[in-house]
């Protein structure tokens, strides 16, 4: 039986584990979230490859009878030396890991690996600013991969197409501004709308409909940023149903 495995993956976590070896977390189109073992101490050459968020060829070697998988070389093709340097790409990053972690790849391993990997390869060749906007993206796809993306177009009530809108968390759909006040005076609160104008929906029409390089052609106002991120964050935690660390412990940077 070949107890050795090759492929492509992306290293989302390493923990210390006994005094020279680490618990390494891997993402992969081929495995999605996986686990394996680094032998050797932190001066080691292979710990020097199996570095967070370095992605390239890992190699495994399973032992199904202990239950045990080990990671024997590592063949480096990004090493997204970028984050280290910017508080905003690295918060970013353990947002997208987060996200694949508890979704389980959202039930496509090769999907997810594909988004996310291709936001962390355009986060490396951008600058903070334009990975802002690249995040906003990567949510916005993620969110349609998990089969929860409201429509942005139309208003889900009265169906008129939506210039000002608002977009409502519990429901996770936009209404138009008639609409929403309405809904607001008979539930007797506005807690749960957020207000929403049309350069937002359009944005995230345009990333939905267009190709990766001509969404990455739009641009949006720092206003309408400042809404897409609040809808974006309350969105995924509704649809996941619990906290998301990354976007807790990065308020005031992501």
């Amino acid at each position: 039986m070949n107890r050795s495995k090759t492929f492509s993956a992306t290293v989302f976590s390493i923990k210390p584990l006994g005094e020279n070896n680490f618990s390494v977390t891997l993402f992969s189109a081929l495995e999605g979230i996986s686990y394996a073992t680094l032998y050797g101490g932190p001066k080691s050459r292979l710990k020097s490859l199996v570095s967070l968020w370095n992605t390239g060829t890992v190699y495994i070697y399973e032992n199904p009878e202990k239950k045990q998988a080990k990671i024997t070389d590592f063949d480096v093709k990004n090493y997204h030396e970028s984050f280290s340097s910017s508080l905003f790409k690295t918060y970013a990053a353990n947002l997208a890991a987060e996200l694949a972690i508890k979704t389980r790849c959202a039930g496509s391993n090769e999907e997810c690996f594909k988004i996310v990997s291709g936001f962390l390869d355009g986060m490396e060749l951008c600058d903070e600013e334009q990975s802002r906007l690249g995040l906003i993206r990567f949510l916005w796809r993620f969110i349609g991969l998990l089969g929860v993306r409201p429509e942005t177009n139309l208003c889900s009530q009265c169906s008129c197409n939506l210039e000002k809108s608002y977009y409502n968390d519990i429901d996770n759909v936009f209404y138009c501004e008639t609409c929403a006040n309405e809904l607001i005076l008979s539930r007797k609160s506005s807690g749960n709308f957020f207000p929403c104008g049309r350069e937002a929906t359009a944005y995230l029409e345009g990333v939905a409909n267009l190709s990766p390089r001509e969404a990455r052609s739009l641009s949006v106002t720092k206003e309408t940023y400042a809404e897409l991120r609040q809808i974006m964050f309350r969105l995924l935690e509704n649809s996941i149903g619990q906290k998301i660390n990354s976007i807790s412990t990065g308020v005031g940077i992501l």
